[in-house]
């Protein structure tokens, strides 16, 4: 412990002897700049120009610190000085805390930073203060040229922070002791206090206006190529020769604002000059606070040089609108940057103009097929296409298609693929089967399925019996009335009717339960009340001798019987669709698959995709499409479009076709490969969405590289100075 307070005795005596030798040798200055005012020479006057550059140092004593501050001249004589400048600087913590320049014992300030011309032997022009000298020329280097240098500007030659007095009780160095107590004292005294003050307000350089981007972002651009692109897409499916003056209108202003690049319009942004504490520093977003309300945008690559948390204010630029701090004292400054190492490339337009590059040349080559038209287009131009009219499967299947030929398809016998989900805008995939199915128990059932599903099935009337029935009801119900009080229990009236030929309707059910191999116990037991036997062999063998029998019943009873037919009509319309499936992918049909989201109308299936259908009637539809099918009744169809794959069956004949029956494809070869062509146009398109994304990505990756290698020497130029 004793040798802690040696070592802290012996270091605060070094620094006072440090300080007392400072004072001294500044003393001694004085004296000498008094000495040389008596006996100089004067070279010339000051000019006017020079005056008012000198001005603001004379008027605002922050710009001199830590000189001390002369607000005027003793007279216009300039005189000369030459000799080895040199400067000398006092430390405490660490930290340089004052500093001054001096040629022979003569005290000097360089306003606008014109100490960065000295070199080993130095000849100036000064004019004198009452404690030091400005200089107004350094080495042929004068102070309107480093004015120009700093267009405008007007920046502190500080290399550490000072106090500004309304925010702390300041002294001069030359008034006060220097301490890390009494610095902790103002700190302490000020903490409730504004932790900066606005200096000036200027305008931005010419330098620092170059940190924004003079030209525009790109969304122009971006906007019509986009409007291109989607024009184009309609008149790809629309066929509309109106809307390719769009497409054309939309192509060319995207090249001229592609290419013209406007400048944006705006004024120099106002930049406020302060001096104020660091309260915090924000790495994640990029912050520093400097009070509680004001809080600057940093650089990023800023935030290692910048002090988590200030105990003295630096004098720092800020831009009005936004908050970007330009710069801090006199070590970070954008201005210097840009002079030193040019502006940043800016992104954001080529990065807009690469992801929407992207995204429309992804949508085009998926809309529009562009492998399959660049095909078509190379065979078009080279006379190797070929069109073909083909009208009946044999045709089909020893023809010598290939892939990229054009294909004219007429035929009959054509279905939907039963197994495909409905869709309103017809089929997606095609059979073609002019043969019917042969020696199939379902297809031999289909008059008598078509009698089940027919609304008329269940059929019932009213007649004399059926109006005896009610009668005796009415009676039985007013006779239960006069000897018993609860008689209201028979107020319930139902109601009966007459049920046609439950014969035949016994003995259809009992073909199609088993010709599908269906239970049917449900419509079995309903119809067991119609008969003595409970044996259904025996109610059929009945149905079969009276096939007209007719029964009167309650309406209740026929709505049951109604049910349970409904859902046997589904089951067997399942086992009906299972047939046709098979039937569909037998041998010698043709398939024909429709690609690129292309559908086809069947005029047969209009009806069966009808949703404003009661569902006896969609059932009865369904079944009649599928017996259609199966006995090659079908639709016609008629396909035009491009070839996109072809197969094969074992005997290497065709067995089907995948199509893309697009519109364009209905022209002629001549019309398919105008300039008005889709196809070419389709391709053009692509052409322009690619190459826009691809240069923009090759400048984008450059700009980026570019940015990354300027703000690594920006860094490693900090890291040099502040060593």
């Amino acid at each position: 412990m004793e040798f802690y307070w040696l070592i802290k005795l012996f270091l605060i005596g070094l620094a006072l002897f440090s300080w007392i030798n400072y004072r001294s040798e500044r003393n001694q200055n004085k004296q000498n700049l008094n000495d040389i005012i008596n006996e100089r020479t004067s070279i010339r006057k000051l000019t006017e120009d020079e005056f008012q550059l000198l001005k603001p140092y004379l008027d605002n004593k922050w710009l001199v610190f830590p000189y001390k501050y002369q607000s005027s001249l003793i007279d216009l004589d300039v005189s000369a000085l030459a000799g080895n400048c040199v400067r000398h600087s006092l430390y405490t913590n660490s930290e340089e805390t004052s500093f001054y320049y001096e040629i022979g014992g003569i005290e000097l300030f360089f306003p606008y930073n014109m100490y960065h011309h000295i070199s080993d032997f130095n000849e100036v022009e000064v004019v004198f203060t009452e404690r030091y000298a400005f200089v107004v020329k350094v080495n042929g280097y004068d102070i309107k040229t480093a004015a120009e240098s700093q267009n405008g500007g007007i920046y502190s030659e500080l290399d550490e922070p000072w106090l500004h007095e309304q925010s702390f009780d300041l002294e001069t160095l030359e008034d006060k002791q220097l301490s890390s107590d009494n610095a902790a004292k103002i700190k302490s005294e000020t903490d409730n206090k504004i932790s900066y003050v606005e200096l000036l307000e200027r305008e931005e350089t010419p330098l620092e206006s170059k940190n924004r981007n003079p030209k525009t972002n790109g969304i122009l651009s971006a906007f019509f190529l986009v409007s291109m692109t989607v024009s184009f897409l309609m008149y790809w499916y629309l066929n509309n020769s109106a809307i390719l003056f769009l497409v054309i209108f939309s192509f060319i202003l995207f090249i001229l604002f592609y290419w013209y690049q406007p400048k944006s319009k705006y004024d120099l942004h106002k930049v406020k000059c302060i001096k104020g504490l660091i309260i915090s520093k924000q790495t994640d977003t990029k912050k520093v606070t400097v009070d509680k309300n004001y809080i600057l945008n940093v650089p990023p690559y800023w935030l290692p040089f910048l002090p988590d948390k200030s105990s003295i204010p630096a004098s720092m630029d800020v831009t009005v609108d936004d908050k970007n701090l330009i710069r801090y004292e006199n070590t970070l400054s954008i201005n210097h940057e840009i002079e030193q190492f040019g502006p940043q490339k800016f992104v954001k337009r080529n990065l807009i103009l690469f992801i929407t590059g992207v995204i429309l040349s992804v949508v085009v080559y998926f809309q529009t097929s562009i492998v399959d038209n660049a095909l078509l287009a190379y065979r078009a131009f080279n006379g190797s296409i070929t069109s073909w009219n083909l009208e009946d499967e044999s045709s089909l299947k020893n023809s010598l298609i290939k892939k990229g030929d054009l294909v004219n398809i007429k035929m009959s016998g054509v279905s939907c693929d039963v197994n495909e989900k409905s869709n309103k805008e017809g089929c997606h995939t095609l059979f073609i089967n002019n043969q019917p199915i042969e020696n199939n128990r379902v297809a031999s059932m289909a008059d008598l399925m078509k009698s089940l599903f027919d609304n008329n099935f269940i059929n019932t009337y009213i007649d004399r019996d059926v109006m005896r029935v009610q009668q005796y009801q009415d009676r039985i119900n007013e006779l239960y009335k006069q000897y018993d009080r609860r008689a209201s229990i028979y107020n319930i009236k139902n109601i009966y009717t007459k049920l046609k030929s439950i014969g035949k309707i016994v003995t259809t059910l009992d073909k199609a339960c088993n010709v599908f191999e269906l239970d049917c116990q449900n419509v079995k037991k309903e119809l067991s009340i119609f008969y003595d036997s409970s044996n259904w062999q025996g109610m059929v063998k009945s149905a079969e001798e009276r096939p007209n029998y007719d029964e009167v019943v309650d309406n209740k009873f026929v709505s049951r019987l109604d049910s349970s037919i409904s859902t046997l009509k589904k089951d067997i319309l399942v086992k009906v669709k299972d047939t046709v499936s098979n039937y569909q992918h037998q041998k010698p049909s043709l398939k024909i698959d429709l690609s690129n989201y292309s559908y086809k109308d069947i005029s047969t299936l209009e009806n069966v995709n009808n949703d404003n259908l009661t569902q006896d009637s969609l059932l009865e539809l369904k079944l009649n499409h599928y017996y259609d099918v199966l006995l090659a009744k079908a639709g016609t169809i008629n396909i035009v479009g491009l070839v996109n794959d072809i197969y094969y069956q074992d005997d290497n004949t065709i067995s089907g076709l995948n199509v893309d029956a697009n519109y364009c494809y209905r022209m002629n070869l001549n019309d398919l490969f105008s300039l008005t062509s889709p196809v070419l146009i389709s391709l053009v398109i692509f052409i322009v969405t690619c190459l826009t994304s691809f240069f923009n990505g090759i400048k984008l990756c450059y700009k980026l590289i570019t940015n990354r290698r300027r703000q690594t020497e920006i860094i490693k130029f900090y890291k040099n100075r502040m060593i």
